[in-house]
């Protein structure tokens, strides 16, 4: 008896023998080398790679991806760099040399970055150089198989951020795989440095399911397809006048953690921190909060004390917060109940004329005046703060300007923007306390405390919400008082008729 085939299920079957057979073409052994290989092949969920310079860390991520895209249909691998310009530029020529070398047809897309797979897959491209960016990852779904974070000495202590709240969560339908690559950055801290060095430590939150990170790394002389490694750190150390010991020869080249407090933004000193406001050392303090308005980033808010007699300042409080122009607003409120801030120093630059203007409606007791800015004013502030610092004039209260501290021990100059005459702070540092931070000081070195208006007990000052009330009040009672008397024929007050 001759038995008919469905021409549908016959049709399946060569798609799954079809995409089987491109699977196999990626053998992972032939296609890696040795400390690459194990990284790649490393089943461990969470695993890190910290190499140097052309080492083929992202070749290894690339067909990692792309592995994982072609065993599951519909799947989507997920590729995280500080921006999807960067993203494109490393990951797309190692993806394009795979499709045609095993003829698997991707296609790149330039609007978004992505890469879609014949199979339906798609690798989603991200860059995540700011929070909101950040929280676009969310949005792919239960379909998520391997999320890769590269270059990832380029985060700063958002990082931490990306990987716990927005990563892990959006891993957990598949299980699937964390991989992070990187090279070491000149601070030798932040997010990336402690995992690098958590030698095994469990996960903090995850402790009890005996997560932790794998470590891996290599350098381009495990790379066999550099053919001579010597001669490219000779060229190296030529092109930019390093030597054997020059910390950033040792990073690049090396993959070494070497830090590096030339290229640093700021002084830090063990002696810039303590644990409480001293209050009662003087009766002049003069407060103040510096406020960064973050549109797309977070706003921050850090609150000053100044006392001239002292000739020191104390940093009582830093952070920063997604919140919308009201909410900022009400958070500068909050603060002023707290503390006697007499003035807020705001970055009115680009959408901060806007929220000024807001403020200026929904809450006028906010004594608000605009931050001085400026080409080079950056570079002068934080020359000015670090000053004061190695001078012991500038004190933080530690347990509350965590996330200022943090992002002072990373931030860094741009070194390549050497040649413009100023120094820069690179792009795609968390900056947003430092730079809340960097407003308020501004009324440091240039508040006159002799020059105050002194208001009688009975007239509160115009800058608090006390004296708009008071006038708030008087104006409705105006509007509430009865009309002179008069003929209502003429409408007229009386006076106009003796």
């Amino acid at each position: 008896m001759r038995h008919t085939v469905d021409p549908e299920a016959l049709k399946i079957v060569r798609e799954i023998s079809r995409r089987t057979e491109k699977l196999d073409k990626l053998d992972i052994d032939e296609l890696t080398f040795g400390k690459q290989r194990d990284f790649v092949n490393d089943p461990n969920r969470l695993k890190v790679a910290c190499c140097s310079r052309r080492a083929g860390k992202s070749h290894g991520v690339a067909l990692m991806l792309l592995k994982y895209a072609l065993a599951k249909p519909g799947c989507t691998p997920v590729y995280i760099n500080m921006n999807r310009g960067s993203a494109q530029l490393i990951i797309w020529p190692a993806l394009r040399d795979l499709s045609n070398r095993f003829k698997l047809d991707l296609q790149f897309i330039k609007a978004s970055g992505d890469i879609i797979v014949p199979n339906g897959s798609e690798i989603r491209v991200f860059g995540a150089g700011s929070m909101r960016e950040m929280d676009k990852v969310r949005g792919v779904g239960t379909t998520l198989t391997i999320a890769a974070l590269d270059e990832a000495q380029n985060f700063g202590a958002d990082m931490e951020y990306l990987v716990r709240n927005v990563i892990l969560p959006a891993t957990a339908d598949h299980k699937a795989p964390i991989v992070i690559t990187g090279t070491p950055n000149q601070t030798c801290a932040g997010p990336f440095f402690e995992i690098c060095h958590s030698e095994g430590d469990m996960v903090e939150g995850l402790a009890e399911e005996g997560f932790a990170w794998s470590i891996h790394g290599w350098t381009m002389k495990d790379n066999p397809h550099i053919t001579d490694p010597e001669e490219e750190y000779l060229l190296a150390k030529a092109a930019n006048g390093w030597n054997d010991n020059t910390p950033a020869f040792r990073r690049e080249y090396f993959g070494e953690w070497v830090r590096d407090t030339a290229g640093l933004c700021f002084d830090i000193q063990d002696s810039m921190f303590v644990d409480e406001f001293p209050e009662s050392d003087a009766d002049d303090w003069s407060y103040q909060v510096g406020v960064d308005i973050g549109t797309k980033d977070p706003c921050a808010f850090t609150v000053l004390a100044f006392s001239r007699k002292l000739a020191t300042t104390y940093v009582l409080q830093s952070y920063r917060d997604h919140l919308n122009t009201l909410e900022a607003g009400n958070e500068i409120d909050r603060l002023m109940q707290i503390y006697p801030i007499e003035v807020a120093v705001i970055d009115a630059g680009g959408m901060g004329a806007r929220d000024l203007e807001l403020w200026g409606q929904t809450h006028p007791w906010i004594p608000t005046v605009k931050a001085k800015k400026g080409p080079g004013s950056v570079d002068m502030g934080i020359s000015i703060i670090n000053a004061d610092i190695r001078a012991g004039k500038v004190k933080f209260v530690k347990s509350n300007c965590a996330m200022l501290i943090d992002e002072m021990r990373l931030l860094s100059w741009d070194h390549d923007l050497r040649g413009i005459g100023r120094r820069t702070v690179k792009k795609g540092d968390d900056d947003h306390c430092a730079d809340s931070f960097r407003y308020g000081y501004q009324r440091v070195w240039t508040h006159d405390s002799t020059n105050r208006t002194i208001f009688p007990l009975d007239q509160p000052d115009p800058s608090t919400r006390a004296w708009h009330e008071r006038k708030a009040k008087e104006l409705k009672a105006e509007a509430l008082k009865e009309p002179a008397p008069g003929p209502s024929w003429l409408g007229l007050p009386s006076q106009f008729l003796e």
